[in-house]
């Protein structure tokens, strides 16, 4: 028996453009498919008659082996299709199931003997629905799939109907038949080893290593939960150790990201987890998940020493009313003492906020962007504004379904018209399906200003050393967010009058709306002013071409050493110190100018250097290749000490990586 198994589409909101075009290659989120990996590992370990492939598809995306044009779907067919292929697993999310149906459409017109099925946290809640409404799917997997999947490829090898397969939905001639639930895994350690060697892991994308599965808690508005049955499993940690070596060892990865909604839910195991890693000495970082109220600073200390340097914390409202509301009930004081003295571990601290509740207020929500803004200042990383999104198994989503009255504003691929239309088409004739691309109608907040928040976080971050010197001109978060919000509207209706995201923004809109602001509130010549037109700059750098030679900083430089620029960069003068104003702090005008480099030392990285303004004249002589002492003379150095210091600028740009040792 010949199986495909396929990724699902994911977008990288965070890096797609407003101006797109249709057809536009877009953004997507590559990563290992753990997932099927897994079921593949199970099929093999139990001995199936079965040849299985796992197909990433956003990889093949990004490299254009897929295009975006009016066959998109097809070619994503033709690459998860072969023609002896008896069965293809899709899976779903939330994000791109619309994507998911129509690809199983094509593979079912092309081979109609190929079995499709679904699985994943899209599919499983509405499995019968799916089955009923197309004809072209014939199994849905729900829930946790190894042994369902196992199974029923075992089933499908011996020509049996698949009755007794607990966890399955699936179509008996006219009928859709809801098989008996089954349980989750008991013991994870029981899973094997995913089949690593079935992907390519030498392509770098993102690893979420599959350490524990299920969540206790009972959040109102998430599926996550009921996906797993509230049920929480850890893998051991010989078990997790075990496959972190062989990341490290075989595929010469050094970071992972743990996959778990709440990793630290028993804070002794994880403790005890975190001394076996300091003890190992792995030599890997990591990332994970978990809530404010299931750790502590003393944990988080011995987190950052087994090497974890990232933490994603759920928060969800920076209202206490709706903390409630939603059964999260987290202390919101207690939050940004976690989010805080994570920073202070030396872990970056990620925050994620939502709004569009169906009982949202105007009180609620401004609670929610004054949280935000406080714990992307205290976090001093990232932060995410998410809308809500209506999920079949959330517990909430029968008590508000029937408020479910809008399509969401969110980024999409921007697919050519005859794509677009079938999609759409889709989209309207089974609203029902497709209920996580609407949102919830929240009578008491104007629509807009929740539409506003989709895809806008990512800008906000980047410009985070505004926030804290800006908003306090403002009555409230809230009253920025709303001026924001229809200035945004206004100006699309001027320059993109054809956006489907009518409410939406990038970075350059956000700095030109500070711009206008700034000049009426009579600031245009302040120091926040100063600190947005250092913004601006660092965004146009991150335009520069990446850099065109290698980094290779000299340990020792002597006169003879020859060096060159190896990367693009901007520069300006500023009036106001810098250093104060990016720790958040008002800023005095300088008695002189500083000089601020702005350099692309990476394909994604730029450095900024507040310096002398010898150092862009230092930096234009060495575009073509010269000796340190050639640099220095034609810096006019007459003095010893003046060497000295020409020397120690020289050594600091080649260890910031704007120039490099090269060739004589």
């Amino acid at each position: 028996m010949n199986v495909s198994l396929s990724t699902s589409l994911h977008l990288d909101h965070g890096t797609i453009s407003l101006d797109q075009r249709p057809g536009d290659q877009p953004p997507m989120q590559s990563f290992v498919p753990i997932g099927l990996l897994s079921l593949k590992a199970a099929v093999d370990q139990a001995n199936v008659n079965a040849r299985v492939r796992v197909i990433e598809l956003n990889g093949l995306v990004n490299n254009q082996t897929i295009k975006n044009d009016d066959h998109l779907h097809d070619h994503i067919v033709d690459t998860i299709l072969e023609a002896d292929d008896d069965f293809v697993g899709l899976m779903t999310d939330a994000d791109s199931l619309l994507h998911t149906i129509l690809i199983a459409a094509e593979v079912k017109r092309r081979s109609a003997k190929t079995k499709v099925c679904l699985g994943g946290p899209a599919s499983s809640p509405i499995s019968s629905l799916l089955l009923e409404r197309f004809p072209f799917i014939d199994f849905v997997a729900r829930g946790e799939a190894e042994l369902t999947f196992v199974e029923l490829l075992q089933q499908l090898d011996l020509k049996r109907k698949p009755a007794d397969v607990a966890g399955l939905t699936w179509r008996d001639g006219s009928d859709v038949v809801f098989n008996k639930e089954r349980g989750v895994i008991e013991d994870v350690n029981d899973l094997p080893i995913p089949a690593f060697d079935a992907y390519d892991m030498s392509e770098g994308a993102p690893l979420y290593l599959d350490v524990g599965r299920g969540c206790p808690f009972k959040c109102r508005f998430c599926a996550t939960a009921p996906f797993w049955e509230r049920r929480y499993r850890m893998k051991s940690t010989d078990r997790i150790v075990q496959e972190m070596k062989l990341m490290r060892d075989t595929y010469n990865r050094t970071h992972l990201n743990f996959s778990h909604d709440i990793f630290t839910c028993d804070q002794k195991w994880t403790l005890a987890f975190c001394e076996r890693l300091i003890s190992d000495k792995l030599g890997m970082t990591w990332t994970c998940s978990t809530r404010t109220d299931i750790i502590t600073p003393h944990l988080l200390e011995k987190m950052a020493q087994a090497g974890c340097v990232e933490i994603y914390y759920g928060i969800e409202s920076g209202s206490a009313h709706t903390q409630e509301v939603i059964d999260k009930g987290l202390d919101l004081s207690w939050s940004r003492e976690i989010v805080r003295s994570t920073a202070a571990a030396g872990i970056r601290p990620v925050t994620g906020f939502i709004v569009g509740h169906p009982t949202e207020t105007l009180q609620t929500l401004k609670d929610t962007i004054e949280t935000f803004f406080d714990f992307l200042q205290v976090g001093n990383f990232r932060a995410h504004l998410f809308t809500l999104c209506p999920f079949h198994e959330a517990p909430m989503f029968k008590q508000f379904e029937s408020t479910i009255s809008r399509p969401a504003e969110y980024a999409e691929i921007a697919m050519t018209q005859p794509v677009l239309e079938k999609f759409e088409n889709l989209k309207k004739r089974h609203r029902d399906v497709f209920a996580s691309t609407y949102r919830f109608s929240t009578p008491g907040v104007p629509e807009k200003l929740i539409d506003a928040s989709e895809g806008l976080s990512c800008h906000l971050v980047v410009l985070k050393s505004i926030w804290p010197l800006l908003l306090p001109e403002y009555d409230s978060a809230l009253d920025w967010y709303a001026r924001w919000t229809d200035w945004i509207y206004r100006r699309n209706q001027q320059l993109r009058p054809r956006i489907r995201l009518a409410h939406q923004g990038n970075a350059y809109d956000l700095l030109d709306f500070i711009d206008e602001e700034l000049i009426r509130l009579g600031l245009e010549d302040g120091d926040v002013a100063d600190l947005a037109r250092y913004e601006r700059i660092k965004l146009d750098a991150q335009q520069l071409d990446p850099p065109a030679l290698p980094f290779s900083s000299p340990f020792a430089l002597d006169q003879n050493v020859v060096l060159a620029r190896r990367c693009e960069y901007l520069s300006s003068n500023f009036r106001h110190d810098l250093k104060s104003l990016l720790s958040g702090e008002r800023a005095n005008v300088l008695d002189e100018e500083s000089c601020v480099i702005f350099a692309k030392t990476s394909t994604s990285y730029v450095d900024t250097l507040v310096t002398q303004r010898t150092t862009t004249e230092l930096l234009e002589l060495a575009r073509r290749p010269r000796t340190v002492s050639q640099l220095l003379a034609r810096l006019n150095s007459s003095t010893a000490a003046e060497d000295q210091r020409g020397v120690r600028l020289i050594q600091q740009l080649c260890e910031r990586g704007l120039l490099c040792e090269v060739a004589s």
